[in-house]
């Protein structure tokens, strides 16, 4: 029995608990103590953090590390710190010291470009972000396209204006920490130059073609280029499944596997569709996926391992915005898609079901339609929350640790997880609860009466009753549910069944 310790990016479920909720396989995974990884806004202890990662180094055999919880203490606290340069780059070095203390382990590191949202909100971001976020945003994406030369009239109208918006003293504070992070970033990317580090992912949270984090991507992919790092690296959109990934990595090579994937959408054009928050079209952000978890990418259906199936139409649909193209229907056929599932399965095959068609949650459609074909736990992995990338990264995790543990029993517990959380929650109840009981309540998305406070309970309330009358098949299986909202919002929950 191998060991694998993992570093999450933070102490969120997605983060900290998805990973020991996979079906098991005969490596024991070690994660650290959940006190010292932090809240949200809180950083994480990286003083003892290292002191935990120094402890377990010389008896395992692969580490899967987050630089930003290592050397920020977390997603969140990298957006907001004051450290020095000098201390950040220390805390990163760290890597070195564990490689010499374990020079036969692997090493598996994963590094932020720091995201720019779109949106003013101070939720996850400085306090000022509330005040004129959106202005931050526009005033990178502008003078990005500016320099590129295709800035319209109407936008640098809209540049001036949101120059003249923003604070001058809170934009440099914001763009001093970008420097900060980015120089970080590359210094730790020597590691892999030097063969410290045997694979590094960069992932790109809230991805977009032009902005701060763009040209901040270009000069990491200046850095790739030059030092030949194509295939010991991987920068593409992501964020919270990158852990799940390299997990998978971890596994695999320990196990000398290379699963072979095939892809399979539901809509002919779905591999060139762009998803919301990312920067490219589909198919190249599934390729990556595929290589950072060791894989490789196939074309016919006999020689693979894993189908991988991608619910996704001509577009991706924001939840927020209603509908109002109908290539989202027309362009996809779930009857055949759905078909091919169950084809795949008579084939001995893994599947694989990445629901990608919304964002932020699953398609009611989709699952219904797989309720109705008994495929729900017939097929082997499914995700359908935030980002498509979070998605893919979550369900190809679930299905490689299942095809080297055959964990049945564990298997189907994350798919029932899966259910619960991605259509129970995500699709229905957080928006219900929402609009329904938080008004009247005093409450709203973003703040909650606490983590076990009456939101919880009505959230509860609400998946239970729409699981049993929606989804008969999977709540039969389930005899209770215990709901915790972390964060405190809406944005997600922690959910366990039993």
């Amino acid at each position: 029995m191998g060991k694998i310790v993992m570093l999450p990016l933070d102490e969120r479920p997605c983060n900290f608990g998805y990973p020991s909720m996979m079906p098991k396989t005969e490596h024991q995974l070690i994660l650290p103590p959940k006190e010292i990884m932090g809240k949200k806004k809180i950083a994480g202890d990286t003083a003892k953090i290292a002191e935990w990662l120094l402890s377990n180094v010389k008896e395992t055999d692969a580490m899967v590390l987050s630089l930003d919880t290592l050397v920020y203490g977390g997603i969140v606290p990298s957006r907001l710190h004051n450290e020095c340069e000098e201390e950040l780059i220390k805390r990163a070095d760290l890597i070195k010291k564990l490689r010499e203390l374990n020079p036969n382990m692997k090493l598996y590191v994963f590094g932020l470009i720091m995201r720019c949202p779109k949106y003013s909100s101070s939720d996850e971001e400085p306090e000022y972000f509330a005040k004129f976020g959106k202005e931050i945003y526009l005033s990178g994406r502008y003078a990005h396209m500016e320099e590129e030369g295709i800035l319209s009239e109407e936008e640098r109208i809209d540049f001036d204006r949101a120059k003249s918006v923003v604070g001058k003293a809170e934009l440099k504070d914001y763009l001093d920490r970008r420097k900060t992070n980015l120089d970080v970033l590359l210094h730790s990317l020597k590691y892999v130059t030097d063969g410290t580090v045997d694979y590094f992912i960069i992932p790109q949270d809230d991805a977009a073609p032009y902005g701060y984090t763009a040209k901040d991507q270009m000069i990491v992919r200046e850095y790739l280029k030059k030092n030949i790092l194509h295939r010991k690296t991987a920068m593409y959109p992501s964020a919270d499944d990158t852990g799940l990934t390299l997990l998978a990595r971890a596994m695999a090579e320990a196990e000398g596997v290379r699963p072979k994937v095939y892809v399979h959408y539901s809509s002919s054009k779905g591999g060139m569709t762009i998803p919301r928050v990312e920067d490219r079209i589909l198919a190249e952000t599934v390729k990556y996926h595929i290589l950072s978890v060791n894989g490789v990418q196939v074309y016919s259906l006999p020689e693979a391992d894993i189908v991988l199936c991608i619910n996704v139409g001509s577009v991706m649909v924001d939840p927020w915005h209603p509908l109002t193209v109908t290539s989202y229907d027309i362009e996809r056929n779930l009857a055949e898609f759905t078909n091919y599932m169950d084809y795949a399965i008579s084939m001995g095959k893994i599947v694989s079901v990445a629901d990608i068609a919304w964002l932020n949650m699953g398609d009611w459609e989709l699952v219904s339609l797989m309720h109705e074909e008994d495929l729900l736990l017939r097929v082997h992995s499914y995700a359908g929350w935030n980002t498509s990338s979070n998605t893919i990264g979550t369900t190809l995790c679930q299905a490689i640790l299942y095809m080297i543990g055959k964990d049945e029993a564990g298997n189907k517990s994350f798919l029932l997880h899966r259910y619960y959380e991605d259509i129970g929650y995500m699709a229905y109840a957080r928006s219900y609860v929402t609009e329904k009981y938080l008004p009247d309540m005093g409450l709203d998305y973003c703040n909650t009466d606490g983590e076990n406070g009456e939101a919880s309970k009505l959230v509860k309330q609400e998946i239970d009753a729409y699981m049993k009358e929606n989804y008969p098949k999977l709540a039969k299986e389930v005899a209770e549910i215990d709901i915790t909202m972390p964060w405190k919002r809406m944005f997600e929950i922690d959910i366990k069944l039993k």
